[in-house]
């Protein structure tokens, strides 16, 4: 447990010096301090996740230095894009834009800069972060635990001053302005009052440094209101039956691919119940979000950035499986061109293609059958499909847990783990998941 504690202070650390960066190079060009990050806070939460990323997915211990940069770069533009697209799809409003620097792609990242970004990370990764953590395990495991909580309630209240902030301003921050003036004015307990003068400062601070930070959002246009049809836009309704109409499409071809080269008939679901791979679910929603913005382009660019975005993306699923439950669901090692047997050339090469096809011609036809769907009936199916889905997930991540815990000779003690040996024993599991090692 206390890894994750200090993995969680090591984000902090590279947040606060990734801020230290950004508010060095605006004083450069502006000639004066401004606070460039978006928080209030001196922290810049996505380097913090760029560094994470770096430490949790590349092993840096495992992987030579250029291995190492060059997955970094790979990585850390992936973040900034999916960041980047991420937030204008919620907010509205672009955060930053690299139109003006040459190699980009639509203003979200730039060859430069991801330069920049991926081997400094990679670097602080491979030589820094080390002597990092082994101080940090000199620490006792409370201090921590305490540590990173009280930075994590710090970045909370900040991001929900953010949020409210950024939210206020597109409305002419008078329903704030309402709400803290109501609860100065109004006749309760002392901290009623004092809670309302904490919300206007929020609001009047959150206001002046979002506009001094970022002079654009000032003439942001608000969101458009009005009844809408059935999943417009990329909206929380379609990308769920992207993933889901992913997660079913994918498990079929696997399913096909494997048994035509191997003639074995086996489950490639990623869940217990359903033929879900949530693999290909959650790379058609990336792929979308990412790539989308590119389907008037070459096509070279859309199958190049299939390629880097599966590649990253495999190599995270990888890892991700693997720490989380022990267990390693696929390996490529036999595969010429593969880093550490999570990712190889030619499943890369595969991804380029799948993004291309998916770009111009599968998604444009999905998008308007998904929207076909009546709005009476689309929005509650949704919700309950992905009510059901939640559950099959958590009970998958129990079955999985709980196998690896028998495996390391953990004797079942409450209730829920002889429960979990009764219903999914190991026999069971390894027949459901055949590829798992």
């Amino acid at each position: 447990m206390s890894c994750i504690w200090n993995l969680v202070i090591l984000f902090f650390l590279y947040a606060f010096a990734g801020w230290c960066a950004e508010v060095l190079i605006t004083a450069v060009r502006r000639r004066k301090f401004v606070n460039h990050g978006a928080m209030l806070g001196p922290v810049v939460p996505l380097y913090g996740v760029m560094a994470a990323a770096v430490e949790l997915f590349l092993e840096p211990s495992r992987n030579g230095l250029p291995a190492l940069l060059l997955g970094a770069v790979v990585l850390c533009a992936a973040a900034e894009l999916l960041a980047g697209v991420l937030l204008e799809h919620v907010f509205h409003t672009r955060w930053w834009d690299y139109s003006s620097h040459r190699f980009q792609l639509k203003g979200y990242i730039c060859l430069e800069v991801s330069l920049a970004k991926g081997v400094a990370i990679g670097l602080g990764a491979k030589y820094l972060s080390p002597l990092v953590l082994w101080l940090l395990h000199k620490l006792p495991s409370l201090a921590s635990m305490i540590l990173a909580l009280v930075l994590l309630g710090l970045l909370a209240v900040d991001t929900l001053a953010l949020v409210v902030g950024l939210g206020q301003l597109r409305r002419r921050w008078k329903l704030y302005g309402a709400i803290a003036d109501r609860l100065q004015k109004t006749s309760g307990a002392l901290s009623t009052r004092l809670a309302g003068r904490v919300l206007d400062w929020q609001r009047r601070s959150q206001q002046k440094h979002l506009l001094s930070a970022f002079p654009k959002l000032e003439k942001a246009a608000a969101p458009e209101t009005g009844d809408k049809p059935f999943a417009a836009g990329l909206g929380i309704y379609k990308l769920f039956w992207l993933f889901l109409i992913g997660s079913l499409a994918g498990d079929l071809i696997e399913t096909v691919f494997v048994w035509a080269t191997s003639g074995v008939l086996m489950s490639r679901s990623s869940l217990l119940y359903g033929p879900f791979s949530v693999v290909w679910g959650l790379g058609a929603v990336l792929l979308t979000l990412t790539l989308h913005g590119l389907r008037d382009k070459s096509d070279r660019y859309i199958f190049l950035g299939g390629m880097l975005m599966g590649g990253v993306y495999e190599y995270m699923c990888s890892v991700f499986t693997e720490k989380a439950f022990g267990k390693v669901f696929w390996d490529y090692s036999k595969i010429p061109f593969n880093i550490n047997g999570r990712v190889n050339l030619l499943y890369c090469v595969f991804w380029g293609v799948l993004a291309l096809v998916w770009v111009k011609e599968i998604y444009p036809r999905m998008e308007k059958l998904i929207q076909r769907i009546p709005a009476r009936i689309g929005r509650p199916l949704t919700w309950v499909l992905a009510a059901l889905l939640a559950v099959d997930a958590v009970l998958t991540c129990l079955a999985l847990g709980r196998l690896a815990q028998r495996e390391m000779g953990v004797q079942a003690t409450s209730a829920l783990q002889q429960l979990l040996d009764s219903w999914y024993p190991d026999d069971y599991l390894y027949h459901r998941y055949q590829n798992m090692l």
